[in-house]
């Protein structure tokens, strides 16, 4: 294979992994692309190496921003305080650590490229951390994407903080742009079920045997935003050990910080990698 774009799943700090992971799947620095699903770092053990990692292969790296990520810019940029399971001290902590706040406060929410597939054709795929609003289109996500993203830059204390607050909360009213822009990327980050309305239950954090009446996980329902030969990747839900069973849709966090495996994907034939955690 001339080229080649590998996905890999949510590394949360586990360097080690990663590294075996680029070294099992030859990455080539020099042609090769990396998709990151986001959650790069916290709860892991070496967060710091993994940015350092990723901040050098920065130009061959297309990324979203998770909710580690941006809990990581809410401690640096508006104090928000330390979590139970945190593990970003070293980060924080680094002579290094306002280049790499800068280098992730501009990444997206939504990427999306077409590539080419190993039989000849084109594929649009589109990742982003834990899901979409099936209500949304594509252009409507795009658009609220670049807002969001211009939203954070402007003003990273007072909107990180905002962002946070909606965090927080299953339901609140949309009044502002501000408002709207806080909850598509509450959506973007965090989102695992809903219900046919749209309504997001934000709190729910366990596997599909569990789910409340009236709910189904978002892939469950019609994507406004893909169309029929569209392929997604996403991260953030280890519950699903990558299962959604739809062939267009992907889930690769299959829990390496919890013990499990880190897990790789070329997206021109959707070859596995897996790596062990440990």
């Amino acid at each position: 294979m001339i080229m080649a774009n590998y996905a890999v799943g949510d590394i949360q700090g586990c360097y080690k992994e990663f590294e075996k992971g680029l070294k099992k799947i030859k990455f080539n620095q020099e042609k090769d692309y990396l998709w990151l699903t986001g959650d790069l770092i916290n709860r892991g053990p070496d967060s710091l190496k993994t940015l350092e990692k990723i901040y050098e292969l920065r130009s061959r790296v297309h990324m979203v921003l998770g909710n580690h990520d941006l809990h990581f810019l809410a401690r640096y940029y508006s104090n928000r305080k330390k979590q139970k399971n945190d593990t970003l001290k070293e980060v924080l902590e680094h002579p290094n650590c306002k280049k790499f706040a800068e280098f992730l406060i501009k990444q997206p929410f939504l990427f999306s490229k077409k590539i080419k597939l190993s039989n000849g054709s084109k594929k649009k795929i589109i990742m982003v951390h834990a899901g979409l609003p099936h209500e949304l289109s594509f252009r409507d996500c795009l658009r609220l994407n670049k807002l969001s993203q211009k939203f954070i830059q402007e003003n990273p204390k007072k909107n990180l903080k905002k962002i946070f607050f909606h965090h927080k909360k299953t339901n609140f009213k949309i009044i502002s742009l501000h408002d709207k822009l806080s909850f598509f990327i509450n959506a973007l980050t965090r989102i695992r079920i809903c219900d046919d309305n749209g309504k997001i239950l934000f709190s729910f954090k366990k596997g599909l045997s569990d789910l409340p009446y009236n709910y189904l996980p978002w892939f469950k329902f019609k994507i406004k935003a893909m169309e029929e030969k569209d392929f997604l990747i996403f991260g953030h839900w280890a519950a699903l050990n990558g299962k959604t069973r739809k062939k267009n849709i992907v889930g690769l966090d299959t829990g390496c910080v919890w013990g499990n495996k880190l897990t790789f994907l070329r997206l021109e034939d959707q070859k596995k990698y897996m790596v062990n955690s440990g």
